[in-house]
């Protein structure tokens, strides 16, 4: 709770700068609700709930104003006005800046003991500077644990796959750094090419062989998405058919039972996946494609040397553009992620570095590895005017300057500024605004 301390001077700053009246003076004093929760407790109607904060916020459409709370409040600062319930503290903590001796202050939250100081993972990851997204990777995986965003049908990435199974050395560049063509004089014409080509770039016509090439820019237009091993499929498996064994992951078919239990679009392993790479294919014998087994056999074949094993550290650095919007914190699979005097907090015991925080911030402050983001395609906010208690917390909150008051002196949301980050529903006391997001992924 905000307490007050020996510097107050009684000025009343403090009393008037509180949105819900929790604040009055008493003998030169201010006293202020105390979150005792009494309140809460007899109400009948349980108009009265508690916020993340340890405050208290009165629901107004439950509340018939009976007066119960008012009765067993310890320090008499609930009030009924204009038919109003008024008095309860929400820790919104609007009341610490106007008091010019410091005398408000919240309790000093208890430091989060962590026994690491940063997270770290090792996997085989890519170096996006130096791959082409010729998917030679892709082709050899063995688990299809390695996707791309987009390669047209029927065009050559120069992969190099025509190159090591021909047997004349027919095929190649004719100029450094050129277009891969066929030498037909050298070619025996076996079509071992156009059989092992991934992409059918290779057309046979009256024993002519031709490669075809992309009209599109296959480097920039085009990133790869692999399995991260961030292991997230296996905590979610909950028959153990997805374990980690030495540090690895590791899938037993005989164990899983998901193909007899219907969608396998919602299983909660490929709910799981940050990535989007885990799959079910029935067809197939290991039924469950998309797990890196760190074969390696895509950092032994990776002609351009981008794919390596290598070992990832966060140490929690966040880029000074974050906006708290707190759409990391909701994402966290394993509440990591914390904003404690406005800044966020990662607790490196529990995260995974997974990277989801960092697909979906909006403003890309936090780093990553993946080329995936999810991006913020439409949504829909609102202020709940029942719950609103009136610290403005959420004008503060958004940068984008959305919310500002009608005519009626209700704080309202202009759509066409929003884009529904969630910054005003973090810094909210009382859950009086909704946010519901469509999202889409992008590279």
């Amino acid at each position: 709770m905000f307490l007050t301390t020996n510097n107050c001077d009684g000025s009343g700053n403090c009393v008037d700068a509180c949105p819900t009246d929790a604040i009055k003076v008493v003998n030169g004093k201010a006293v202020s609700c105390i979150t005792c929760g009494k309140c809460q407790r007899v109400c009948p109607n349980k108009a009265i709930f508690k916020n993340k904060l340890g405050g208290y916020v009165v629901d107004r459409t439950k509340c018939n104003t009976c007066g119960m709370c008012q009765k067993v409040c310890p320090v008499d600062v609930i009030t009924i006005k204009d038919g109003k319930l008024m008095g309860l503290c929400s820790n919104c903590g609007v009341c610490v800046e106007p008091c010019k001796n410091n005398a408000r202050m919240s309790k000093p939250a208890r430091p989060v003991k962590m026994e690491n100081e940063l997270v770290n993972r090792v996997n085989i990851g890519t170096n996006h500077d130096d791959c082409i997204e010729c998917g030679r990777c892709a082709y050899v995986c063995p688990t299809n644990s390695i996707k791309f965003s987009y390669i047209e049908p029927g065009v050559c990435t120069k992969c190099d796959i025509c190159v090591d199974v021909c047997p004349r050395n027919a095929i190649g560049p004719i100029e450094e750094g050129g277009e891969y063509e066929i030498d037909m004089k050298k070619c025996a014409i076996c079509y071992k090419c156009l059989i092992e080509c991934p992409n059918d770039a290779i057309e046979a016509s009256h024993l002519e062989l031709k490669i075809n090439h992309p009209e599109y820019d296959v480097e920039n237009d085009t990133k790869m998405i692999a399995c991260i091993e961030c292991k997230l499929c296996a905590d979610a498996c909950p028959i153990d058919a997805l374990d980690v064994v030495n540090k690895r992951i590791r899938y037993d078919v005989d164990r899983c039972t998901c193909l007899e239990d219907g969608d396998l679009e919602t299983t909660p392993c490929v709910s799981a996946c940050p990535q989007g790479v885990l799959q079910f294919v029935p067809e197939s014998k290991i039924t469950l494609e998309g797990i890196c087994v760190e074969c390696s056999i895509c950092v032994k074949e990776c002609k351009y040397n981008a794919r390596k094993f290598g070992r990832t550290t966060w140490e929690g650095d966040i880029k000074a553009n974050c906006i708290k919007c707190g759409l990391c914190m909701e994402v966290c699979p394993k509440d990591a992620l914390t904003l404690e005097n406005g800044q966020i907090k990662v607790n490196f015991d529990k995260c995974v570095l997974c990277e989801k925080c960092a697909m979906y911030c909006p403003v890309q402050a936090i780093p990553k590895t993946t080329p995936l983001r999810y991006k913020i395609a439409d949504g829909y906010s609102m202020i709940k005017n029942n719950l609103c208690i009136g610290c403005e917390l959420c004008v503060d909150a958004c940068v984008f300057k959305a919310i500002t008051k009608d005519e009626d002196g209700n704080l309202t949301i202009n759509d066409d500024r929003c884009i529904y980050c969630g910054a005003c529903k973090t810094a909210c006391p009382a859950r009086a605004i909704k946010i519901q997001r469509d999202f889409e992924a992008t590279i």
